[in-house]
């Protein structure tokens, strides 16, 4: 996988195998790369569990876990090296590095949005009131599937206007939202979070412009 790729998976999310199967692959080809990467799998978690240090293993194994739709083992991963390596497994050149405040409550954004994967709704409230505030780390997501964005949609329609969290690395991920959202594939879902979002931004221009967008792309 390219650095240059990753905001291009898609964000309503079948599978990599799945996708293949679409493309009228033979079963027989899909059935033999499941396998394989089954395999492979099993191998790079053996080599985790021994405490393997080789940063290109743990990204092997996170491809191999999105191209399997393994998306819960893929967070777990992510959490586990950000411990180890303090950075993300993914990294994007263009993405400046995110400066994390201490003393507020800090929500990390999981590798793929998933339903449950957010934080609740009285958590959410509490963080931001409180003198401290809190920031969400949007830095490490690569994806969403549907009822993941359905529930960030939501997220973003609830948050607190005048104690706003600190949304780190958010640009970037709604640019790649963005992007997919004005793909042939992409879906009002999406365009609802990017509204939803700039709203809750105060970005009033943006709205409009998302506006005339949503109106070409869905024009009935």
């Amino acid at each position: 996988m390219r650095n240059t790729d990753i905001f291009d998976l898609d964000f309503t999310t079948p599978s990599v195998v799945q996708q293949l199967a679409n493309q009228k692959i033979s079963s027989v080809h899909v059935q033999a790369a499941e396998t394989l990467a089954a395999e492979a799998i099993h191998e790079l978690e053996e080599a985790m569990a021994k405490d393997c240090r080789d940063e290109s293993a743990w990204r092997l194994l996170g491809s191999l876990y999105i191209g399997t739709d393994r998306i819960k083992d893929l967070n777990a991963l992510e959490e586990r090296h950000r411990e180890l390596f303090g950075t993300a497994i993914f990294t994007i050149p263009q993405q400046r590095r995110v400066q994390r405040t201490p003393t507020r409550k800090l929500f990390d954004v999981p590798a793929r949005i998933i339903k449950g994967s957010l934080p609740a709704p009285n958590e959410l409230a509490a963080a931001c009131a409180a003198p401290e505030g809190a920031e969400f780390d949007f830095s490490r997501v690569r994806g969403a599937d549907g009822d993941g964005l359905n529930e960030l949609r939501e997220l973003f329609s609830r948050l607190p206007r005048d104690r706003r969290p600190h949304l780190l690395g958010i640009e970037l991920f709604m640019d790649g939202l963005l992007r997919a959202a004005s793909s042939p594939s992409g879906t009002k879902l999406m365009w609802q979070v990017l509204f939803e979002y700039h709203r809750f931004a105060g970005n009033e221009a943006a709205v409009r412009d998302l506006m005339t967008r949503f109106r070409a792309r869905f024009p009935s």
